[in-house]
């Protein structure tokens, strides 16, 4: 029981962890994601993604 809990509970810790963590690297505020996080744990983890690609391409210089 206690295994299938530990299972279970670790990527619910981890994902926040690892959003906030991408959220800071690029300017975003750690705690606000780290709270996204916690309360979608694997949507949040795309979220965070889709806004540092858009980022990135928005200081993409464009092409002549």
């Amino acid at each position: 029981m206690l295994e299938a809990l530990v299972v279970i509970l670790t990527p619910l810790f981890f994902m926040p962890l690892m959003t906030a963590f991408m959220a800071y690297n690029h300017g975003r505020s750690f705690w606000r994601w780290f709270g996204i996080g916690c309360g979608l744990p694997y949507v949040s983890l795309f979220v965070i993604m889709f806004v540092v690609h858009r980022d990135k391409k928005k200081l993409a210089p464009m092409p002549a």
